[in-house]
């Protein structure tokens, strides 16, 4: 499962972008990432929602439209997830993390196994 969605106040009061997935759908977002990475891109159907994974120097979006999202990051922000990602498979179990990015909103959230 994964899901994402601009969630108003959220954190601290401000809106966040919440990506909420249990543990296959974060494994499989961090598929998708690291072949992003690799290749430029990587597109993943899940559900009635397709996600698009684009590099490209200086983004930091996450474009949430109704048939699906696009996620557009340079090199670091992809690495970062990534790193973020695979610690959270390491550790097992439910937890969340927070990435800054540029825009719909400052914050996304990154959280497998709570908002399921």
């Amino acid at each position: 499962m994964i899901r994402a969605e601009l969630v108003p106040g959220f954190y601290f009061g401000d809106d966040a972008v919440l990506v909420a997935m249990d543990t296959a759908g974060a494994e499989t977002v961090l598929a998708a990432l690291m072949q992003a990475s690799r290749d430029g891109t990587a597109r993943l159907g899940h559900g009635s929602k397709a996600h698009e994974l684009v590099i490209e120097a200086g983004a930091a979006d996450i474009e949430l439209r109704d048939d699906g999202i696009v996620w557009r990051l340079d090199r670091a922000k992809a690495a970062e997830i990534i790193e973020l990602l695979t610690a959270m498979a390491r550790a097992g179990g439910a937890g969340h993390h927070y990435v800054e990015i540029a825009r719909p909103a400052a914050t996304l959230i990154l959280s497998r196994n709570e908002y399921v």
